[in-house]
């Protein structure tokens, strides 16, 4: 039968798939960021990879680097994919959940990537300090991907601790209770019709007993 043809099949599975993808978390702001930190991390990570190849050496500050810019890019990367399908909402029951933990992240994330790129930028300034001696040019070949690395990694660091004020800003502070309002509804018992016929005398009964 046609229908249950490979291309039909294809054809049914993208439909679903563009279906369940959040098209306004791309146009919103955190969509964006979220793209510019993932692009800023890849940057740093491969320029860095690029210098150490060139020097033929790795430094405990360069490790650092490796390991905070490589863990974050995959973590955000999954969070990424978790915000563009609505997953978050299978994962946790309770938003504020979700956006507790999204502000530890995004806080925890600032921090660690401010804390390596500055201890990056302080061996890069050593390094070009050794190669004063050199030519220009060959300075440049080798202090040129540390330099890159070191200005993509605060990039990054700028880039989540504006998303932290993005959640905050959205969200108010996750952390902070907030005291919810309960509407108070009142029952409405029927009346009877001996209550009616009551009710409705009420008032004649009123007019009699005015002077």
């Amino acid at each position: 039968m046609e229908g249950n043809s490979p291309s039909f099949l294809s054809q049914k599975r993208s439909w679903i798939l563009r279906q369940s993808i959040n098209k306004d978390f791309f146009k919103s702001y955190s969509g964006i960021i979220r793209i510019a930190e993932m692009v800023s991390l890849a940057t740093s990570f491969g320029a860095l990879l690029h210098y150490v190849k060139l020097v033929a050496k790795t430094t405990i500050t360069d490790t650092v680097f490796f390991v905070i810019t490589g863990v974050t890019y995959f973590v955000t990367l999954i969070l990424f994919l978790t915000m563009v399908f609505d997953l978050q909402q299978k994962i946790t029951r309770s938003t504020k959940h979700w956006n507790i933990f999204m502000a530890i992240f995004t806080s925890a994330t600032a921090v660690m990537l401010l804390t390596s790129s500055s201890l990056l930028s302080s061996e890069a300034a050593k390094l070009g300090d050794s190669y004063l001696h050199l030519p220009y040019q060959e300075k440049c070949v080798t202090c040129s991907k540390i330099n890159i690395a070191t200005v993509f990694g605060f990039l990054s660091w700028i880039l989540f601790t504006v998303d932290f004020f993005l959640l905050v800003r959205q969200y108010g502070c996750p952390c902070s209770k907030r005291k919810e309002r309960r509407a108070t509804v009142q029952q409405v018992t029927p009346m009877t019709e001996n209550e009616q016929e009551q009710q409705a005398a009420q008032p004649s009964n009123d007019k009699e007993t005015l002077p």
